[in-house]
């Protein structure tokens, strides 16, 4: 695969369909980012619908002492979350979406949320 010189270089390629920011210590949703249907399925919204539930359900799941940093397979998307200051900054991407650019991309918006 191509090798990405720069932050800029990562966001032209297919970008995460959902992004959620909640406190850990109670699974309150904080911030709230989603595409109104998942590319090419039919039943778009029935789809989204079942991994927003998806995906709260791992907020509720967390806390203090939960892995920093995660990818959970969910059918054809992998969910990936990161912890940091009591925060979990949670994105869903295609199952081919590299680890490293969705870990990238939950950092920018950490940065993007404390400052």
């Amino acid at each position: 695969p191509p090798r990405l010189s720069s932050n800029a270089d990562w966001k032209r390629i297919a970008m995460p369909l959902l992004t959620f920011v909640a406190r850990v210590n109670d699974g309150m949703l904080l911030v709230a980012s989603m595409e109104h249907t998942l590319m090419g399925q039919s039943d778009g919204q029935e789809t989204l619908d079942v991994y927003k539930s998806q995906a709260k359900q791992i907020f509720k799941r967390l806390n203090p002492r939960s892995v920093a940093k995660m990818s959970i397979d969910s059918g054809s998307y992998t969910f990936h979350y990161m912890i940091q200051l009591g925060i979990c900054y949670l994105t869903l991407c295609d199952k081919g979406y590299p680890k490293r650019l969705a870990f990238l991309y939950l950092e920018e918006i950490h940065n993007e949320f404390v400052n």
